[in-house]
């Protein structure tokens, strides 16, 4: 998966996916909305799902700061950066195993934006550090696109791009993830999206993933706005680490 002349990146890499695959636990929000319910309080929302099966967390540099000292020894640093090459080394020297670009739009991307993930890609190249790109198709309204056709560009994008690993949206089905997996030859990690009202259905979507052969994934809101983070966590880890199906994983939430 990563290139072993680049003994950073390898190093950096199996510390995320410590078990083959990877459970991260997206904290950055913040960047966008402010104040987001359930992250009020970052360093106990860190706390609250760093269970045994969490590999990673990512926040932003401010949070990064506030926040390290809790994560430290227990669960990686994926620091989430603007589009700027320059953030790459400064993530490094912060600590961070990897770094995270986010776009929202539209797929293919803009000669522009390909310009810029690239100017990043190598960066992280340059020093060692594993780049998790994410690319999310949408509609002209904003609204994410889960279409089959669309996200396999997307996934396939972000790994010629130079990602070493994709975050896109999970398609809905098995078979469908099965088809994006098998056109990225990155490993890609599913993104959790709002919060979902039935935390059964957002274990499934984690046993799909895994199903099809999809990395992991990275899932926020679903984590750590739900009225049981750590179970919640513990659950989901168990799936992507330890294949239990989503049906006995629900058993680890103590509102099931």
């Amino acid at each position: 998966m990563i290139m072993h002349s680049n003994y950073g990146k390898v190093v950096r890499f199996s510390r995320i996916f410590k078990r083959g695959r990877t459970f991260i636990v997206a904290m950055d929000h913040g960047l966008e909305s402010g104040v987001v319910p359930g992250l009020e309080k970052m360093r106990d929302a860190v706390e609250g799902v760093l269970v045994e099966g969490v590999d990673a967390v990512m926040v932003s540099f401010g949070a990064a700061k506030h926040v390290i000292d809790v994560a430290a020894g227990r669960a990686s640093l994926i620091i989430t950066i603007p589009e700027d090459e320059k953030f790459v080394l400064r993530a490094l020297k912060m600590g961070a195993d990897a770094v995270k670009t986010t776009y929202f739009g539209q797929i293919p991307l803009a000669y522009e934006k390909l310009y810029s993930f690239s100017k990043i890609a190598r960066a992280c190249e340059e020093y060692g550090l594993p780049y998790l790109i994410e690319l999310v198709p949408v509609d002209s309204s904003g609204k994410v696109i889960y279409d089959v056709s669309k996200v396999i560009t997307a996934a396939r994008i972000g790994a010629e791009i130079g990602g070493d690993f994709v975050k896109i949206p999970y398609t809905g089905s098995v078979e469908s993830f099965k088809l994006v997996v098998e056109s990225c030859f990155k490993p890609v990690v599913i993104m959790g999206g709002p919060k979902a009202e039935d935390e059964y259905e957002v274990l499934k979507w984690v046993e799909g993933c895994v199903k099809a052969g999809g990395a992991g994934v990275a899932f926020g809101r679903n984590v750590w706005q739900h009225k049981d983070p750590s179970g919640m966590a513990r659950a989901i880890g168990k799936i992507i680490h330890m294949g239990l199906p989503a049906q006995e994983a629900l058993k680890e939430i103590k509102s099931s």
